[in-house]
This record gives structure tokens, sequence and C-alpha cells, in this order.
């Protein structure tokens, strides 16, 4: 008998499912299959829920048994934690944990080349218009005329996309042209009529439109230039290389019953476990000051299995799991072990006041020096057991519910003279609880630091925040609670508001 030991665990993610989520027992290659480096303390368990029959008589001689029955099998729980790592291969940005992060806010497995935008003289036109007159909704819309427009795939109307490569002689927009982005319609020819529904042709087209989750907030007639230096990409996946600087991952594409599906294969020494039809529920950033940057991820999943399965270096073989598939050559993607860390004693933070708050005008911004604190992004998850008699259920689907991504801040308490920092936060919050509904900021955390190369930023354009609690220590110190939230940006900041259709919540980029 062996004994099975942590130190010698492997994780692995998955693509290679069927269309129910199940892992096929061949078919795993590089394409769809990468080891994930995990700390110490996963976990992945499946309970059993029970019926107790139970039986309450008089007499002097009752009956006093019971009976208990196994009705059904709780969905799979799992956790792991992994570091936040970004790394550079050629010219492209990228993260063992980014696998994570695409089934965390898409439905898409990661698109790894890209649909290009072909034809003569593809000329890209960026507008911001008010979509009414009463300023209460906007949309930033990129319109593509090229003579003979190609596209190396389909592109479905209604499908969001992430941007990548594009320029522009104004600096301050190409994080929010190379973004995400909602095609609206499409043109076959100059005199046609807009197309609303469908799919644009992969050749022959005259014009694409897309509106951007989160348009670039210049000021009416200021729109910016928008230059292409060799082709502009479109990436289908929720995690994609929008510059060579940086790749992103955003809620944009996040509106949809159920998410990517993807199994997970977990290798405890000597035996495997095979996690069938996953998804992912919660991602927790802890800000701890002498800490390194990480991940805490959680989800659950339909079914546990164990199968037979053996490594070697990164190919495995057995009957159950992953011979490899015809012609591959059987390599997984191997860790890397190579990629920097990040610590959060470097971490930045602005936050701005969209709107006006008390005394502080719009796009007043707060100094608030961080001494931890913590965002989680939660889809809220839930499993559908059916409930047949003389059998053990099994969890067949589940469905996502609110997207709610909230968090804290924790900061010393500075006031004084010049000072716009935690205490003039404070006064401008006290000053306005009683006639600000809803108090829009715009918060953007920098985990490794906003003036290093190597980063994460978390960009959440519209938060609304609560009035910092007060927490009397040795030195006075602050808690700032925020939910960021969708919102129909304004290219008037004042005019701009929070909007439960939007998903453009929270965009993290990673720069190496």
């Amino acid at each position: 008998m062996a004994l099975n030991l942590v130190r010698n665990s492997r994780v692995f993610f998955t693509t290679n499912v069927d269309s129910a989520g199940v892992i096929q027992a061949t078919g795993a290659t590089s394409a769809n299959t990468v080891e994930l480096q995990v700390l110490d303390g996963f976990t992945f368990s499946q309970n059993t829920n029970q019926d107790t029959v139970t039986i309450s008589e008089a007499g002097g001689a009752p009956t006093r048994g019971q009976r208990a029955f196994n009705t059904s099998l709780a969905p799979v729980d799992f956790s792991m934690s992994t570091y936040i790592r970004p790394s550079k291969s050629g010219s492209v940005v990228n993260a063992e944990e980014s696998v994570l992060w695409n089934a965390l806010m898409g439905v898409n497995n990661i698109d790894s080349t890209g649909n290009t935008i072909g034809g003569t003289s593809p000329a890209f036109a960026y507008l911001f218009t008010d979509i009414d007159s009463s300023n209460t909704a906007t949309t930033g819309t990129l319109t593509v005329t090229v003579t003979g427009g190609t596209l190396t795939s389909e592109l479905a109307v209604g499908s969001t996309v992430v941007f990548s490569g594009l320029s522009s002689s104004t600096a301050a927009a190409i994080p929010y042209l190379n973004a995400p982005a909602k095609l609206v319609s499409f043109k076959l020819t100059a005199d046609t009529a807009s197309t609303t529904t469908g799919s644009a042709p992969t050749s022959g087209f005259k014009e694409l439109v897309f509106e951007y989750a989160n348009p670039y907030p210049h000021a009416s007639g200021s729109a910016p230039t928008v230059t292409v230096a060799t082709a502009a990409k479109l990436y289908k996946s929720s995690w994609a290389p929008a510059t060579t600087s940086y790749s992103l991952v955003s809620s944009a594409s996040s509106n949809f019953n159920q998410l990517q599906k993807f199994g997970l294969i977990f290798v405890v020494d000597s035996v495997a476990y095979a996690v069938d039809n996953a998804a992912l529920n919660q991602a927790t950033i802890d800000f701890g000051l002498d800490a390194i940057a990480m991940v805490a991820w959680t989800g659950q999943a339909t079914s546990l299995r164990q199968i037979s399965t053996t490594l070697s270096g990164s190919t495995f073989t057995g009957t159950g799991f992953s011979s490899p598939a015809a012609g591959a050559t059987g390599a997984l993607v191997a860790k890397n072990t190579s990629a920097q860390y990040i610590t959060n004693k470097l971490s930045t933070v602005s936050l701005k006041s969209a709107k006006a708050i008390g005394t502080a005008a719009a796009g007043s911004e707060y100094n608030v020096a961080l001494t931890g604190g913590s965002i989680t992004i939660n889809n809220n998850i839930s499993y559908i057991t059916p409930a047949n008699l003389g059998v053990v259920n099994s969890p067949v689907v589940y469905y996502t519910g609110t997207r709610a991504i909230t968090g804290t801040m924790n900061a010393y308490l500075k006031t004084g003279s010049g000072v716009n920092g935690t205490g003039k936060l404070l006064m401008d919050m006290l000053a306005a609880a009683s006639t600000t509904i809803e108090p829009m900021i715009s918060l953007n955390i920098a985990i490794g630091g906003s003036s290093n190369t190597i980063k994460v930023e978390l960009d959440m354009p519209s938060a609304t925040i609560s009035i910092p609690t007060i927490d009397v220590q040795q030195v006075v110190s602050t808690v700032i609670n925020f939910t960021a939230q969708g919102s129909s940006i304004s290219n008037t900041a004042a005019s701009s508001t929070f909007d439960l259709a939007k998903s453009n919540d929270i965009t993290v980029r990673y720069y190496a």
C-alpha cells in the first residue's frame, strides 16, 4: 500500500472534452492541455446527498430504526491557488493561468491565431456619439471600410472580439482601441443598407462597424485618428494579446448562462483523478503586502472519477487519459518555471471620482497607498440535479448567476492640508452621504506598480464605493469597500451612468 504525498502532485487544465464536458481518453496535445503550477492546499471532492427516514411511535417496544438512502451526488467542489506570473514569448504576453482567466469570463477556447481583417486599403474611423439627446447613453464605434474586405473566419453580428494591432497619434486612446468590441453591423457594398443580423462574409464586404465595451472618453469633435501598422486582428476569446506590451481578459464576453467547457486532471503521486465538465465560479486576489501576487480559484463540476494514467515529463500515457492525437507529438504545454513573480508591496492604486462627490469635482484623484485588501470576481454558479426515485442522481447542468465583482482596500487614514488622500475621500463621502445615491469612481489597481514593465492591472472604469470605515489602532486605518458595475460611459464623465445591461465591469491586463 502506497501513501500519496502532496509534494508529488501535478495539476492539468484541458479543453480536450466532448460536448458534455467529459475529458476524452485520447487526443490531448499542446493545443488543448496545459500544466498549472499550483500552491499547497488545493482541494477536489464530491459528496453524496442522503435522505434519512425515521420512525416515531408509542408503545412498550417501539420501532426505533432508521433507513438512509443516497439520493444524489453533489457537484464536485475544487479549489486551488496560482501565482500571477506574466511572461513573454516573442511578441506575445502570456501567463500560465491565462486558461483559468479565459474560462472564468468567456465561452470560447483561447484564440491563438486571431481573425485578420484584409482587403484593399482598410480605413479605420473612430467615433464617440451620444445615443440620445439626454446624454444618458453613449457608444464608441469603430467603422472599418475596405474594398473587397476579407476575414480569416466568419464573424457573427453580436459577437464580442478583442481588437489587436491598432495604433493612434493619441497615445492615451490606444488601450481603448485594442480592447473588447462587439460587431453591430456590416455592409456588402457602399450603397447597400447596413446588415444587423447574421454573419459577415469572409470575403467581398465593404464595411464592418464595431461598438466598444469601454469607449475612449474624449471630448466631442476630437476623435482620435486610428492607424494600422501591418494588419488588424480580432480575437474571439476572452483572453487575447491586445498589443505587444500586454494581453487582456475582460468581462465583456461573460454574459452567458454557461461558460467555457473544460476539465481538470489532478495527479496525486501515483493516482490520477479527472474532474469533468468543470466551471470556474470565483477568483480572488489578495493584497497582502508581504506576499507574492496570487489568485485563489474555486469552481464546481458535474463528476469526479479516478483514471489510470502515467506521467512521463509532459506526456500522458495509459488507458484512462490522453494517448497523443494521431500525428501529434503528445507533448502537453509544460509548466513555465522561468516566468517572473510579482510582489504586492509594489502595487499602486488610482481612484478617481467619475462624478462629483461632496466638494470633489468629477475627475478628482485620491491617493491610496494600500496596506492590504482583496478583490473577488464571482459568477454565482448554481447546479441543477434531477430527483428521480430509486437511483443516485447526478448534476446535469449549471447556470451562471449575477456577475459580482467586489473588493476592499485597506489604507492608513491620511489627513491634512494639501493631502488628497483617504482623509479627503472620507470627508467627501460623508458630505455626500445623504444626497448621492450612487457615487461613481474609476478604479485602477496596478499589481506590481504602475511604472514597472512587469505588472498586472485591474481596471474598473465604473465602480461604486461606500463610506470608508475607520479602524482605530496604533495607526488609524480605513477600509474602502467597492463594487464594480457595468456602465454607459459618456464623453462627459458626469453624464456616465451605471447600466445593468453592460458587461464592461472589469478588464485585467497582463504586462511583460
